[in-house]
């Protein structure tokens, strides 16, 4: 099972609530989704778990569920939050290396019981770079796979004939040059990427200048593979994208508009400016407290520019400008919502369906048994039909869906 669970907000990610659309603290609460995810993962059975977003301030709690339940894990070590985990049953597999790169972490497994005892498998769990980084991606990918070639030489094994599984959150989707890596064994100078409309402005643009390769077996997406053209997305997110960032990156006419009528609604009754009181007073609306996230920091770096403690019109717009650059649209459409009772959605329209997260596995060496659907009809009907949900939500915790796929040695 691959899985990014969205931030954990035990001791981190206090703005985790502005996912939802409805923020209420009774299913945003860690609590909530930490038995959301236990109920999920321990029905699934699986013998490897690969998270994404996990933070080390809160870890061993957050997932102990999983150590109780017979799992042994390891933390990507890399600083900050938001990082890859592995975990995998201890009474089955016995893990021989781990290496740690850049946003991805490498681990090669030993099965201990038959069926297959004694074979390695090597797991790579990614949570690739966001945003316009398509270079940086393929070289995120290039070095995992190029660490487990090298990793399994080291243990006498054969990199063209081992079983390896790459997967996680890879942040894009279409034919991407991690994709094509993985699929077609190569990139070249020449490859373009393409069919991620979410990555606006970068079709066309070189992702490396030189040939990149692997030495592995050649992959095959388990997802492609048993649902055909029909993958299901990954991400079910509110449908604003588009109503908030027009093709060539600026903020739409509509954005202007119902930022305007936030402005209007934070000042005070007459004023054409925000004074201190009214920026706190946002402030504390939107951040449910004074002192923390962007908005608070871009507030007291405009004070300080302008040696006075309000805010323009003009500075306002800059701020939600400033969230949009920054993917924030959950964050933009929250705080609409609660300052002026709308936001830009049309929950009618359905949901932003994308693919971002991906299981990748060699074929010559492990055979695909099945892949799990992500959602209950029941669930479906509800995200394509009244009440026209979206993720995350008071049945799912996280603003992503597992990819949960079964296999066997070959």
């Amino acid at each position: 099972m691959s899985y990014n669970v969205l931030l954990p907000n035990s001791k981190d990610g206090w703005w985790i609530y502005k996912y939802y659309r409805d923020p209420s603290e009774a299913h945003t609460s860690w609590p909530a989704r930490q038995a959301l995810l236990k109920k999920q993962i321990l029905a699934a059975n699986p013998d490897m778990v690969c998270l994404q977003e996990t933070s080390d301030l809160s870890f061993d709690e957050d997932f102990d569920f999983l150590r109780q339940a017979g799992y042994e894990a390891l933390l990507h070590s890399k600083t900050g939050r938001m990082r890859p985990a592995t975990f995998w049953r201890a009474a089955s597999w016995e893990s021989v290396v781990a290496q740690h790169k850049d946003r991805t972490l490498v681990v090669g497994l030993k099965k201990l019981q038959e069926p297959g005892a004694g074979n390695m498998v090597f797991v790579v769990n990614v949570h690739l770079s966001a945003g316009p980084n398509a270079d940086r991606r393929l070289r995120q990918v290039h070095e995992a796979v190029e660490t487990v070639g090298k990793e399994a030489k080291k243990l006498n094994l054969d990199p063209s004939k081992v079983g390896v599984v790459v997967c996680g959150d890879f942040n894009s989707q279409g034919i991407s040059g991690c994709r094509e890596l993985l699929l077609k064994g190569e990139v070249g100078p020449d490859f373009r990427e393409s069919g991620d409309p979410t990555e606006k402005g970068q079709e066309g643009k070189q992702i490396t200048s030189k040939v990149k390769k692997h030495a592995l077996g050649l992959f095959q997406d388990a997802a492609d593979a048993a649902f055909g053209s029909k993958a299901p997305a990954t991400i079910l997110a509110t449908n604003i994208d588009s109503k908030m960032v027009s093709q060539d990156g600026t903020i739409t006419p509509e954005l202007e508009r119902a930022v305007d009528a936030a402005f209007d609604k934070c000042c005070s009754d007459g004023s054409s400016k925000m004074t201190n009181a009214d920026v706190e007073r946002y402030l504390r609306r939107v951040n449910r407290e004074l002192g923390r996230g962007s908005e608070y920091r871009f507030c007291e770096a405009v004070f300080e520019r302008s040696g006075e403690r309000a805010m323009t019109r003009a500075d306002f717009q800059a701020l939600f400008a400033s969230e949009v650059a920054e993917g924030k649209f959950w964050g933009v459409e929250h705080d609409l919502r609660e300052l002026t009772g709308s936001g830009m959605a049309k929950v009618e329209e359905g949901p932003c369906e994308l693919r971002f997260d991906y299981i990748y596995f060699t074929p010559g060496s492990l055979k695909l048994i099945g892949v799990q659907e992500p959602l209950t009809k029941e669930q479906k009907q509800s995200v394509w039909g009244a009440p026209w949900e979206v993720l995350p939500n008071a049945w799912h915790p996280s603003d992503h869906l597992p990819v949960t796929a079964s296999f066997e040695f070959q």
